[in-house]
């Protein structure tokens, strides 16, 4: 397991509307979804992404808190066991995100694990900042 915190991103959307994004069907990314599974404040979500040439299947438990934050549970595929909580700080206009979490990657030693959890993390945010602009 690898601890990572990763702290000081900001999207350009209040907290309110960020709340109204994260449980709705525009909150999509890159991976194509198997399935999408909502009770109560749990998403179930099953998707498969390409990595390296080969499709890799994943799923994961958010359960989500709001307006504090995402509870996330890696239940299958390459960081099956990683547990990680993202929480949001509320910054005027504007909303602050940190992710806390230990991660495992199959395969990869901790720098590894770190390296491809970082760039996991970029893309995420950068789809989420993507999407989050066509709702305004």
């Amino acid at each position: 397991m690898v601890y990572i915190v990763d702290a000081g991103s900001e999207i350009d959307t209040p907290l309110e509307k960020l709340w109204e994004y994260l449980p709705s069907e525009s909150h999509k990314h890159s991976a194509k979804v198997i399935s999408r599974e909502i009770q109560g404040n749990v998403l179930t979500l099953t998707s498969e992404r390409d990595v390296d040439g080969k499709a890799v299947r994943s799923k994961l438990r958010l359960t989500m808190f709001p307006p504090l934050g995402v509870a996330q549970e890696h239940l299958e595929g390459p960081t099956a066991g990683s547990k990680v909580f993202t929480y949001y700080t509320r910054k005027g206009n504007k909303t602050s995100v940190t992710v806390v979490g230990d991660y495992k990657w199959a395969g990869a030693n901790d720098e590894g694990t770190k390296k491809a959890v970082m760039q996991m993390l970029e893309r995420s945010f950068d789809e989420d900042v993507a999407n989050l602009k066509k709702m305004k």
